[in-house]
């Protein structure tokens, strides 16, 4: 496998096991709280950053059908338990680890077009897949760092989720 194919899906693979690891010490209260009306919950997020993957990399990269609802990622208001968005995150890097497996060195010059539904208030763009798959691991990487953030500061110990200490 390329190298750039093979560093973007670890970086993908760490950073889900990291919103693991976060997601493992809240209940599913605490993964829906809204700190203010218009902030984002951890439970959104974690549907954002699954929705954008497999936009990308399933239906992009893959060819597979676009049926992306981007604004309901951020107004569900809960009702998913932190078990069940686990499910949906490890579904769709399954869908992408199904659609990377098969791509070349040659593949990741082509450039492919990412649609948004007209709904979404987003427009489409063509990249090479090379840049879409750095694009999915970098967008994946910030919405990661914010849950595990959220993570750190709702849970109910004082513990280290990524075992990474700063301060005694």
């Amino acid at each position: 496998m390329n190298e750039i194919i093979e560093e973007c899906m670890r970086r993908l693979d760490q950073s889900l096991n990291y919103v693991e690891l976060a997601l493992g010490k809240l209940t599913e209260e605490k993964v829906w709280l809204r700190p203010r009306p218009r902030m984002n919950t951890i439970g959104n997020l974690c549907l954002h950053v699954a929705g954008s993957e497999f936009q990308h990399i399933a239906c992009g990269i893959g060819g597979r059908e676009t049926d992306r609802d981007r604004p309901s990622e951020f107004l569900t208001r809960g009702g998913i338990a932190p078990e069940k968005l686990l499910e949906i995150l490890r579904s769709v890097r399954e869908a992408s680890w199904s659609v990377i497996r098969g791509l070349s060195e040659e593949d990741l010059q082509r450039v492919v077009t990412i649609h948004y539904p007209e709904s979404s208030g987003m427009e489409g763009y063509s990249w090479s897949i090379q840049k879409i798959l750095i694009g999915a691991a970098e967008h994946y990487a910030y919405h990661t760092g914010q849950i595990v953030f959220a993570a750190k500061w709702l849970q109910e110990e004082d513990s280290h989720l990524l075992n990474w200490r700063h301060y005694d």
